[in-house]
């Protein structure tokens, strides 16, 4: 075992692995997303930093990397730099892979321009399963305020094939703006893109980082990270045109990413996120320590919690992504970061801690089903 997975408390019927470790000339590692190709191997992309005067700083320097697995995400090989951070970005964050039904990989990633107040969503396609990739046209360009999808990225196809992006931002600095979430949407595999009109809001730093999953009745559920020391869904009924204003699930939370997902040939979804209490004095207004996951029977009403898939009062497990494995695993995706310290105001801190990793952990459908 990874001398990196005992730093923290696990799940003893759960499969974990280390993609990539942080160090020196590598001060931050996270935010991926897997995509298993045609022949069962897996391809992860992350953003990895780069040793700057930043550090692991939102605005940091980092680009996409990409590690592959030929034995179900035991372990990571062969890793290489995918998009490279261009001089006007602060950085390319935030990958999300989707194999689409024609065969084609979209990857879409982000560029943070530098200044913090604009960015421009690349597209990126594969055509040979994951082995090259091409610029394509990007989804936007140079917005006006700062748009991204932070540390949930989420790229899905609907049954109906149309294509889902959605984001969020203001108009003005990452830092300070009032965030809202729109969705981008494409019906052309990804040539083309357009926005809805409609912006979900919530009070506070607003609605951000949204993650969807698709029932198989067509509706669309939305988590998203708020300040409001709770997980907050939304619903749409017409491929993400309009969404219904979000509610509380009642699940505790800090403020942190979610990660939603529909369980294959099911109508359950399950949720990942923070099962943390809120704290008025920490920087993201709580621990982002144990990551749970839960289970809901009835299209996200009510949830029940699984388990935690990883805690330590001392270490932060966020930025989750989670794909399915032949419709059986899910592969979920993690940073840990940490040891948590206590800055010369009183307040917590986070920037540069020794460890900023990125982890997975496979788990069994009827594991979900089992607790």
């Amino acid at each position: 075992m990874d001398k990196r997975l005992s730093l923290y408390v696990r799940q003893s019927e759960v499969t974990y692995s280390v993609v990539s470790v942080s160090g020196e000339m590598t001060p931050r590692n996270d935010t991926a997303s897997v995509a298993q190709l045609d022949d069962d191997s897996l391809l992860a992309v992350w953003h990895k930093y780069r040793n700057s005067d930043r550090g692991s700083s939102d605005f940091g320097k980092c680009d996409i990397a990409a590690k592959r697995s030929h034995d179900g995400g035991l372990t990571w090989q062969d890793e290489e730099r995918i998009v490279a951070c261009a001089p006007s970005d602060n950085n390319v964050q935030a990958p999300a892979l989707r194999k689409l039904r024609n065969g084609d990989i979209l990857l879409v990633c982000l560029r943070g321009h530098v200044g913090g107040e604009s960015s421009t969503m690349d597209v990126l396609r594969s055509v040979d399963g994951g082995y090259s990739f091409q610029q394509q046209n990007p989804v936007w360009q140079k917005s006006a305020g700062q748009w991204l999808q932070g540390g949930s990225t989420s790229l899905l196809q609907l049954q109906s094939g149309r294509l889902l992006l959605p984001f969020h931002g203001g108009a003005g600095h990452q830092a300070s703006q009032h965030n809202v979430i729109h969705c981008y949407y494409s019906d052309d595999d990804g040539e083309t893109w357009n926005r809805n009109e409609q912006a979900l809001d919530l009070p506070m730093r607003g609605a951000m980082e949204s993650s969807v999953a698709e029932l198989p009745n067509r509706e669309l559920v939305m988590s998203m990270r708020t300040q409001l020391g709770s997980v907050f869904l939304s619903r749409s009924n017409d491929e993400g045109e309009n969404w219904q204003l979000a509610q509380t699930t009642g699940l505790k939370a800090p403020e942190s990413s979610t990660c939603l997902r529909a369980i294959p040939n099911t109508e359950d979804l399950i949720l990942l996120w923070n099962d943390s209490c809120y704290d008025p004095v920490h920087h993201h207004y709580g621990l982002r320590s144990p990551l749970s996951i839960a289970l809901s029977k009835d299209r996200g009403d009510t949830w029940r919690k699984v388990g935690d898939l990883a805690s330590h009062q001392e270490y932060n497990f966020t930025n989750i992504g989670c794909d399915w494995l032949n419709d059986e695993k899910a592969i979920i995706s993690y940073s840990v970061y940490g040891p948590n310290r206590i800055c010369d105001n009183g307040r917590s801190g986070w920037d540069n801690p020794d460890v900023f990793d990125l982890h997975t952990a496979i788990i069994d459908k009827d594991w979900i089903y089992s607790k």
